[in-house]
Formats: C-alpha cells, structure tokens, sequence
C-alpha cells in the first residue's frame, strides 16, 4: 500500500487557502458594514449599559460590497457542501 503524500498536501494546501479566502472576503464585508459608522471620541471602551446603537449612515457602495462580500462566502459555503455530498451529484 502506497501512500500519495503529495495529493495530501495539495488537499491540505487547497483547504488551508479556500478556508482563509472565505475569512477575508467575509472580514471585508463586516469592515465594508461599519463604513462610515462613528468611531469612539475617547479611544476607549464604554461600558456596556453605557452603549448606544449605531446612528452612523453606511454609503451605498459600501453596503453593495458587503452584500456581494456575503454572498460569495454563503456561495463558497454551498459549493464546499455541495462537493462533499455524493447525492448532490
């Protein structure tokens, strides 16, 4: 019985890129939702009875490129369950 070590880390490897791909993209539709969001005047952390709920607007471009954002990571989720299943094909 012989071992394919190099089909392995090519597995490996594909997974580890797509797997952090899809982390980014969805990293960069939260930082694309919170343009345009205030900041913190202070620099500091409030407290929590303290918060108060987002009253910033989010430009349409942005909100358009957290959607898209989204949906390619609802898409790349689908497509990896969709390979792993053997009834979908």
């Amino acid at each position: 019985m012989e071992i394919d070590f190099t089909a392995i880390a090519t597995v490996a490897g594909v997974g580890f890129v797509a797997a952090v791909g899809i982390v980014l993209v969805y990293t960069l539709g939260l930082r694309l939702l919170g343009t345009g969001q205030p900041d913190d005047a202070g620099g500091e952390r409030t407290q929590y009875s303290e918060e108060t709920p987002r009253s910033g607007h989010t430009p349409p471009a942005a909100l358009a490129g957290a959607v898209l954002c989204f949906a390619l990571c609802i898409a790349a989720v689908l497509a990896g369950i969709w390979l792993t299943i053997p009834q979908f094909h």
